[in-house]
């Protein structure tokens, strides 16, 4: 089939794209294989498989029904990954360390499903170009202007409402990244028109003209997968990302063992083992969970007990005390402080404290920093996910 100017726009900018999503999953290969070597595999494969892909799209080789059959694996491959992803965001997946427990949204992978979805979108064009005459081209490139702008909003708005942030390993570059991804957005909104201007038009589309819409496309992608790269220390113990760590040496293969809580009964549990670095005391300014919670139980308080030094005891019947923790001054020579959150079950079912955002400042600087709590309620009847076997 003939690839007309507009056509091979849309392909080396799928190729782009389907790149970006892979570098994002290479990228996670590392905190995933914490969690369970089949999430690190799977990453591996297909990162590989994508940025693979991305480099046959730039110069495909071989008769057109190989290359048709290729795309169409692309089309299919890039939409099966945001349907595991849905489903790992939802339902939880039925295997991993924490089988069954939906995972929070975070920025890298919001970024790898967009990613995914606009290249799926671009790869059907392509696909179906013989068939699509200018009355069909100017639907498909308003309509895919239109979702791209909708999704740029949607993007904003969710953040704003908090319904996802940066994960548990922390991102250390959330605001940039909302940045990066908004005008990615807006830059494939211009690519779609760019496609329909073409098209319609029936100009020739100049080699500068393409590159002038590809370059800041491409760079935008770059910028977003650079803003959603995982940090290197998931607790932070290197004290690289902000001037609080967690120190209870927990992770997702040394999981707690879960809480088991009857309707109405109370419980305090100790979540975190804070420590601050350096010399500058540092302020706890906020405490919020990342993940909001469902209906099993309510969190009536969070405050800081230096009677509970460890996690070894962390469960203790009744309302807790100690002072709350948004408040608190930590200083590193008094050692650890111990978070804890006062629970009430309210009825049947199962409820991970997977990671809590916490705000903070030392002398003229503040900010935030997420570390993960790996903390399991069941309430009720509820059966409780057996943690991985140390």
């Amino acid at each position: 089939m003939v690839e007309s100017s507009p056509f091979a726009l849309v392909r080396y900018a799928a190729a782009m794209l389907v790149v970006a999503a892979g570098v994002v999953h290479l990228a996670q290969i590392g905190p995933h294989s914490d969690e369970d070597p089949l999430f690190g595999l799977f990453f591996l494969v297909v990162g590989l498989i994508q940025v693979a892909g991305g480099l046959y799209l730039v110069y495909p080789l071989g008769p057109d029904r190989l290359r048709v059959a290729f795309v169409r694996f692309g089309v299919v491959g890039s939409v099966a990954t945001v349907c595991v992803w849905a489903v790992s965001r939802t339902a939880g997946l039925p295997f991993g360390a924490e089988p069954g427990v939906p995972e929070t949204i975070g920025l890298a992978d919001a970024a790898a499903d967009l990613f995914e979805l606009i290249t799926a979108l671009l790869l059907a064009m392509w696909i179906y170009r013989p068939h699509l005459g200018v009355r069909s081209l100017t639907r498909v490139g308003i309509a895919g202007a239109s979702a791209a702008l909708a999704l740029a909003g949607l993007w904003l708005l969710t953040r704003q409402l908090h319904l996802f942030d940066p994960d548990p390993r922390l991102v250390a570059y959330g605001d940039l990244a909302d940045l990066a991804a908004v005008g990615f957005l807006a830059l494939v909104a211009i690519l779609f028109a760019r496609v329909l201007f073409v098209a319609r038009t029936r100009a020739p589309a100049s080699k500068m003209a393409s590159l002038a819409v590809l370059a800041p496309l491409g760079l935008a992608a770059l910028l977003l997968v650079a803003f959603t790269l995982p940090a290197r220390g998931g607790q932070n113990p290197d004290c690289a990302y902000g001037p609080i760590r967690e120190d209870s040496g927990l992770s997702h293969t040394t999981l707690p063992a879960p809480i088991h809580l009857a309707a109405g009964e109370v419980k305090s549990v100790v979540v975190l083992l804070l420590a601050a670095c350096g010399p500058d005391r540092v302020a706890i300014t906020s405490f919020d969970l990342i993940q909001p919670l469902g209906n099993a139980i309510v969190l009536e308080r969070i405050t800081v007990d230096r009677s509970r030094v460890s996690r070894a005891d962390r469960v203790r019947p009744g309302p807790g005390s100690g002072p709350p923790a948004v408040g608190t001054l930590l200083d590193a020579s008094q050692g650890r402080y111990p978070v804890v959150v006062q629970v009430r079950g309210l009825k049947s079912g199962v409820q991970a404290l997977s990671a809590f955002k916490i705000g903070w400042a030392a002398r003229a600087a503040a900010g935030s920093i997420g570390l993960a709590s790996f903390t399991t309620f069941c309430v009720a009847d509820a059966l409780c996910p057996t943690p991985p076997s140390r």
